[in-house]
């Protein structure tokens, strides 16, 4: 009988830890796995030395399906994507590291594509761009906080093309001109706030040239210097010298201060490693 007994009791004990083996063991499924030909497919993590998450994605032939989600270091939200099935098209929002979100726009594979919208820290719209195969192409609009457009400048490949405008936080405009190839060439007009021309001149790839006027805010010309290559004649040199207001439109010729913008490259949230 103590025998039965002995046996009894290990056979309830055994049947307990089966019981209990079933209700908590799960399988573990495998992350971080490339097929024969090297190519990432299913559930991929990657942790920073911290011992935080960087990033969370499922790859199907090295291509991102689904949700992908990146982490700033701190633990915040870098990134989120959401691309189809083919790991070609994706929606994405991207955070700071406040978990605040400052742009968001679509990827064809890693590149940025159509438009694009940047955040400032309070939430604001103060950017809109529009890309190309992860480049600038087309309009760029930059927004004061109040939602009126302060920069229009206008983009090929990358690469600054055609027309510019400039606005004062009241909506009048402040300045006209264009590019060609990235440089300022052609007519370059600086408003008062009035209507009024300020400063009227030519560019040559971005050397001032020929005959520039300077107006009072009544538009009376006040006074006129002539370049030539970027270079003004010799009598005018002293005069340049001593006047501040040219040196005012120097330091500040070609672009309006702009708002409050992304400063982050949105490219580094791609990084897959």
């Amino acid at each position: 009988m103590k025998i039965v007994r002995i046996i009894a009791a290990v056979l309830l004990a055994l049947g307990a830890f089966t019981v209990y083996s079933q209700n908590t063991v799960t399988p573990v499924e495998e992350i971080n796995m490339v097929d024969a030909e090297g190519l990432k497919q299913g559930k991929w993590e990657r942790i920073y030395p911290n011992g935080k998450l960087m990033y969370k994605a499922t790859f199907k032939d090295d291509k991102p399906v689904g949700e992908m989600i990146r982490y700033h270091s701190n633990g915040k939200m870098m990134a989120r994507i959401v691309y189809d099935d083919a790991g070609v098209n994706g929606q994405g929002e991207l955070y700071d590291e406040n978990g605040r979100k400052v742009a968001e726009g679509r990827y064809i594979g890693n590149n940025k594509e159509g438009e694009w919208l940047f955040y400032n820290s309070k939430g604001v719209l103060i950017s809109r761009e529009n890309y190309k195969d992860n480049l600038k192409d087309g309009e760029s609009y930059t927004y004061y906080e109040n939602g009126k457009p302060a920069l229009l400048t206008t983009w090929k490949d990358g690469v600054q093309q055609g027309p510019e405008t400039q606005w004062y936080p009241s909506g009048a405009t402040r300045v006209t001109t264009s590019f060609t190839n990235g440089k300022l060439h052609g007519p370059y007009t600086v408003y008062f706030e009035n209507g009024n021309r300020e400063i009227y001149g030519m560019y040559n790839m971005d050397q001032l040239d020929g005959t520039w006027f300077f107006f009072t805010a009544l538009g009376q010309l006040d006074y006129k210097l002539t370049f030539e290559n970027g270079v003004p004649k010799e009598q005018d040199i002293l005069e340049l010298r001593e006047n501040e207001r040219f040196s005012e439109f120097e330091k500040n010729r070609g672009r309006l201060k702009d708002p409050e913008h992304f400063k982050d490259d949105p490219d580094s949230y791609m990084m897959v490693r």
